[in-house]
């Protein structure tokens, strides 16, 4: 038998994954520990203790289990909450969850098939029965995933970050020794860094969410004060992202100041034109002191405007496995581990972001893909409604992401779990119409009031849309169709398409009405009000604020007012960069 590593999970030393993960919830620490172990000594499961009940949903969003096994052991109370609180869940709700009891603790049995738990063992159980129901419950899963989802982009990740890791684990003494930056222990941990970022990078489904995470970990990765991703729009550099923790740390919000977008022509008079035309990486260990005959210039403006010194710059093009240049990133001000600058990128830090570039190339190509996807869909919507344009629905979902960021941040709410969440509403929101390509031309683009019967058949498009994403839901799905079916309800209940009730319809009220739904809601009707529409002209910014203060608490969540006035000027931003063009 292969041995295992209990600092690992009982994960083999080669580092090769176990088919099945399990999660153990739950049970003293003797009894987990006891049970763990019984477990692990099959070379094909892996478990992960969670002895609190309460942090069980949060741990299998962390740990992504392929079966749940509840222990109930020591009494079944908190094993019940924790079946609601799992089939609630979006992210993990479909994960098997099998519980373990005693004859004492028997007796919910009946009430943990009612929540649909899926398995349901009491002692004594033989140790070879426990692995066996375990293994099979997981292989379901993992065959539902494997029919559901394409698991080639994840296997391309993982061969990526195995040919990641045995590169700079060969490499990381030799460059040690060159730059003199560290031990061996500090290159393994910069290597595993390296693999779990990519592995989140994975999950990330929008395009905008993912440029931005990848600027974020970039700049971990090389201890970097700013950053910046230009993304290529045919001849031309969009800049599309900006970082900057020094610029960040004089503002009272703690975010960089906002930076008008602007777009540079691909010639070799930029260093990111210049990447981009070569596909080359370039780095500068300080840009003011460009050799006259470079190919390129730095512009000098950009640090004038915002009263910041550029020194080192290393700046990578993006690509596509295909090779395909998406954009150009650029990682800028090296820092030291005590927060003071450092001279320069050494080549260590050059290699690793190139390793970095290619590992994200799996996570841009599958989040290219499901950006198509989606931009087909509201072009689609844009054809038979006007006013549904792609400007519209970005603007909407970015101010929903920045109403979700304030209203989690509020609550504590941040890491993977949090990524994963506005991940899935930036997606849904730009969804949030795309049930008027059910409604009558005729209809959409009249330029007067609607009549009460018109109106009616406008309010089908909430059913139509959420029709669309029903068969074999994943969660994206889930929150799409969460989103297009209720983003109309009102705080105060008189909203639509409402619900039946015993015969009667009414309307979701307070916060009966999804939090994505309730978010979107908002973002919506303020985008609508403040954009120029067949029927009418866009209404000046104060009135729209005044119609939206009055309607908090009625049409809106209060709290969700107070987010939008609170950030305004980050709102304000969304609107500038997805600005509609002027009327001819």
């Amino acid at each position: 038998m292969t041995p295992t590593d209990p600092s690992t999970g009982g994960r083999p030393p080669s580092g090769e994954p176990f088919t099945h993960e399990v999660l153990l919830v739950g049970g003293g620490f003797t009894a987990s520990h006891a049970l763990a172990a019984a477990i692990r000594s099959s070379r094909t499961i892996a478990v992960e203790l969670c002895p609190r009940a309460n942090d069980a949903v949060d741990e299998a969003i962390r740990c992504c289990p392929t079966v749940v096994l509840l222990d109930a052991r020591d009494g079944g109370g908190e094993v019940l909450r924790v079946l609601d609180e799992f089939h609630a869940s979006p992210e993990v709700g479909a994960i098997p969850l099998i519980v373990l009891a005693t004859a004492e603790t028997a007796a919910i049995r009946e009430d943990a098939f009612a929540r649909s738990v899926d398995d349901f063992i009491v002692e004594p159980v033989s140790r070879v029965e426990l692995l066996s129901r375990l293994r099979t419950h997981s292989t379901g899963y993992l065959n539902i995933v494997r029919r559901n989802r394409s698991l080639a982009a994840y296997e391309a990740l993982q061969a990526e970050l195995r040919h990641a890791n045995r590169a700079l684990d060969d490499s990381r003494l030799r460059l040690a020794a060159r730059d003199g930056e560290g031990t061996e222990g500090h290159w393994r941990e910069r290597v595993s860094a390296l693999m779990q970022i990519g592995i989140e990078l994975n999950q990330i489904h929008d395009f905008h969410t993912l440029m931005d995470r990848i600027l974020t970990e970039a700049r971990h990765l090389l201890r970097a004060d700013a950053g910046t991703i230009f993304l290529r729009e045919g001849d031309f550099l969009r800049f599309a992202f900006f970082h900057n923790d020094s610029l960040a740390q004089r503002t009272a919000s703690g975010d960089a100041p906002h930076v008008s977008t602007f777009r540079l022509p691909i010639t070799d008079r930029s260093i990111a034109g210049w990447v981009c035309l070569t596909g080359q990486p370039l780095h500068l260990p300080d840009c003011y002191a460009i050799p006259p005959d470079a190919p390129y210039r730095f512009d000098h403006s950009f640090d004038q405007l915002l009263g910041y010194r550029t020194r080192a710059i290393v700046a990578m093009p993006l690509k596509d496995q295909s090779g395909r240049l998406l954009g150009v990133i650029e990682v800028i001000n090296p820092m030291a581990e005590d927060g003071g600058p450092r001279a320069s990128f050494s080549e260590g830090d050059i290699r690793l972001l190139e390793h970095f570039a290619n590992v994200a190339t799996v996570a841009l190509e599958r989040a290219r893909l499901n950006d198509s996807v989606i931009m087909r869909m509201i072009r689609m919507a844009e054809i038979r409604d006007p006013s549904e344009t792609g400007r519209h629905v970005e603007r909407v979902a970015g101010y929903s992401t920045i109403i979700f960021e304030e209203w989690s941040r509020r609550r504590g709410l941040e890491g993977p779990a949090f990524e994963r969440q506005r991940d899935r509403l930036r997606n849904a929101a730009r969804l949030h119409d795309i049930g008027k390509i059910g409604v009558p031309d005729a209809i959409l683009k009249k330029p007067g009031p609607l009549t009460e019967a018109e109106f009616e058949l406008v309010k089908q498009h909430a059913a139509i849309g959420a029709d669309l994403f029903l068969n074999d839901p994943s969660d994206f799905d889930e929150a799409a169709r969460e989103v297009v079916a209720l983003h109309h309800e009102k705080w105060d209940g008189t909203g639509y398409p409402g619900l039946d009730d015993d015969g009667q319809r009414r309307g979701r009220k307070g916060e009966e009405i999804p939090l994505f739904a309730r978010i979107v809601g908002l973002a919506d009707v303020f985008d609508a009000l403040s954009s120029s529409r067949c029927y009418k002209e866009p209404w000046p910014e104060d009135r729209v604020l005044e119609l939206v203060r009055s309607e908090s608490q009625r049409h809106f969540d209060p709290e969700l007012v107070e987010i939008l006035l609170e950030r305004l000027s980050a709102i304000r931003a969304v609107r500038e960069r997805h600005c509609d063009p002027p009327h001819t």
